[in-house]
């Protein structure tokens, strides 16, 4: 049965006997392959003028990624959560003369970051620095994913923080309080959201 090794093969073998890109695409795409397979195998080849062709770089996996990324994001949202708990505790002290539960909530939250930013912030320089020395790291499938992963859930966080103001509003719930609280949300998530979306993934394109 015919797999994308085969394919990788055969549009390497066409390559060396001289045919075109188009050549190789329309026998590809009669013999029943998709557009996207098609173009993922010859972009695998550079289109430099060499025999044999020379093919270009892919995206490594490694459990060590998996392992450092995962951990990196996990300490993250751990920190962001308890960021979010804690400045909505304090919004909620603002707004009432005392309150037991958002202190237990703050102490808590400060506990957690006090572990977790300096971890994150550990983890993010030190994999920065090895970034730096070995460019090659940068085409790790691992940190592509968690990136993504991490736009994702950021996105998500929005989205979930709009409606619930949405609803308010619909609901005669929309007060100051619930204003700076929902406030908290955006900010957090959406820096999360703008650093990996510029830092993150422009990296990749370098």
């Amino acid at each position: 049965m015919a797999n994308r090794d085969d394919l990788t093969l055969f549009v390497r073998e066409a390559l060396i006997a001289g045919k075109s890109r188009a050549e190789i695409s329309a026998a590809l795409l009669h013999a029943g392959w998709s557009a996207p397979e098609v173009g993922d195998a010859l972009a695998g080849w550079d289109e430099t003028p060499f025999s044999p062709p020379v093919p270009k770089p892919r995206a490594a996996v490694s459990a060590r990624d998996f392992f450092v990324y995962a951990l990196t994001f996990a300490v993250l949202i751990l920190g962001a959560f308890n960021l979010v708990v804690v400045l909505q505790a304090l919004v909620d002290l603002g707004f009432a003369a005392q309150d037991r539960a958002a202190d237990r909530e703050i102490r808590w939250g400060v506990a957690v970051l006090i572990i977790t930013v300096p971890l994150y912030l550990w983890l993010t320089f030190r994999e920065r620095r090895k970034l730096a020395q070995t460019p090659a790291l940068r085409r790790s499938a691992i940190r592509k994913w968690m990136i993504h992963i991490g736009l994702l859930l950021a996105a998500l966080t929005l989205l979930a923080d709009l409606i619930a103001t949405v609803y308010a509003f619909l609901t005669g719930d929309l007060t100051v309080q619930f204003l700076l609280k929902a406030g908290v949300v955006v900010v957090i998530a959406g820096g999360i959201f703008l650093y990996y979306r510029t830092v993150g993934l422009r990296a990749d394109q370098r």
